[in-house]
Order: C-alpha cells, then sequence, then structure tokens
C-alpha cells in the first residue's frame, strides 16, 4: 500500500478541540486514548462499545460517549473524524461527512481514503519522535523499539536540561546569529553521543561552563 500523498508532517495542538470517532472497538479505544492525552474534546458514537472506553471517562471528563449509529449531523463541527469501524459503509459516511464538512478525517482500515495519516510515535518526556513506513506496521514498531533504545531517559533529561539553558542564553545573546554560533559550537554530535553513552551529567557540565563562560564576557 502506497502512502505517498503523505508527504506534510505536522505536530498539531489539539488542546479542546473537537474530535470524534466513529467506532466503539480496539482500535477506537487506542485513537481516543490518544486524542484525550492530546487535550481534544472527544466524542465517541458506536451502538457497541468497550467496557474500557466507558472506563476513560473517570481520568478524561472531555470524554463524551454516545451508544448509537452514526449519522451525517454528526460530523458538523468537529476538527478531526477518525472512522474506526468494521463497516465499510460507515466509515464510507464517515469519510464523506468529514469532507463535506472540510474536517480532518483518517479511516483506520484505509487511510488512503481519509486527508492524513497517523504515524508511529515514541514519546520521552519533551522528545517526541514519529515513523511513518508506508503502511508496514512491523517495520514501524522495529524502528520505534530502536529509537527507545537510542534515545532514552538520560536524552529526555538533556533536552529538558537544554530547555533552560537556552532561556539564559537567549538573555545573554540577544542576537540571533550570535546565540546560533553558540549553540553550533558548543551542542555537537559529540556531546549526544557521550548522552547516549550514559555520561549525561558531564555533558550537562560541558554545556553549563559555556554559558558561565558567556556570563563572564557580559
Amino acid at each position: 500500500m502506497a502512502y505517498d500523498q503523505f508527504r506534510y508532517t505536522v505536530q498539531l495542538n489539539m488542546e479542546k478541540q473537537r474530535c470524534l470517532v466513529v467506532g466503539g472497538g480496539n482500535v477506537a479505544l487506542r485513537k481516543i486514548r490518544s486524542l484525550l492525552e492530546a487535550g481534544a474534546l472527544v466524542t465517541v458514537i458506536a451502538p457497541d462499545i468497550l467496557p474500557e472506553i466507558f472506563a476513560l471517562q473517570r481520568t478524561f471528563p472531555a470524554l463524551t460517549i454516545c451508544q448509537r449509529t452514526f449519522t451525517a449531523g454528526d460530523a458538523a463541527n468537529a476538527f478531526l473524524l477518525i472512522a474506526a469501524t468494521d463497516s465499510r459503509s460507515v466509515n464510507e459516511a464517515v469519510t464523506l461527512a468529514a469532507k463535506q464538512n472540510h474536517a480532518l478525517i483518517n479511516v483506520a482500515d484505509n487511510p488512503l481514503a481519509g486527508n492524513f495519516s497517523v504515524a508511529g510515535t515514541y514519546d520521552s518526556g519533551s522528545l517526541h519522535f514519529s515513523v511513518a513506513t508506508g503502511g508496514n506496521p512491523r517495520l514501524t514498531h522495529l524502528l520505534l523499539e530502536d529509537l527507545q533504545l537510542q534515545y532514552g531517559d538520560d536524552m529526555a533529561a538533556f533536552s529538558a536540561f537544554l530547555d533552560g539553558q537556552r532561556n539564559i542564553v537567549k538573555q545573554k545573546l540577544p542576537d540571533a546569529k550570535a546565540r546560533q554560533a553558540f549553540w553550533r559550537k558548543n551542542l555537537t554530535s559529540k556531546l549526544l553521543q557521550e548522552v547516549k553513552a550514559g555520561f549525561l551529567e558531564h555533558a550537562k557540565e560541558i554545556i553549563l561552563n559555556a554559558v558561565n563562560c558567556i556570563r563572564s564576557e557580559s
């Protein structure tokens, strides 16, 4: 299966965005959970819904469940829709309604019918990795496992540490070109290799020393 039309990778701010998931099975459950964790307002519509989906309401008050069949009017005002039923005709109806409302639509069992696909992801702290392999789930899984092995908790901690240092550098070096030169000189591939090898504190010390030099020169 070719996914050549999905060429533009984005990260969406889903906070309080209205989303509709049509379907109540395991695939829908995964989609619903990820949307809720991203801050979306999620409505689920399906005649049969897993108990695990109902259980999500205890943690996520932004989840609304409607145990009934889908109608075209349900798509109104939705920013994003996911068709995740085992019925081709229902998924096609959801897709048509979404496109008529100029909304984003993902069809779980036929991504090419929609206008966006969902990449495999691995998150660790402020690090977010996405992997798309053209519809090969096994390869996606293996690549994500490899990323997890290579960029684990230490790299996430280093990323969080750098966020704080970037704010300090911005104060000390108001000029954007000067900041770029600073980070090119001090944040290097060699330093990342040290973090991956388990020398997180040493890598942080190198950055701290470089930042302290800016302070002493200002």
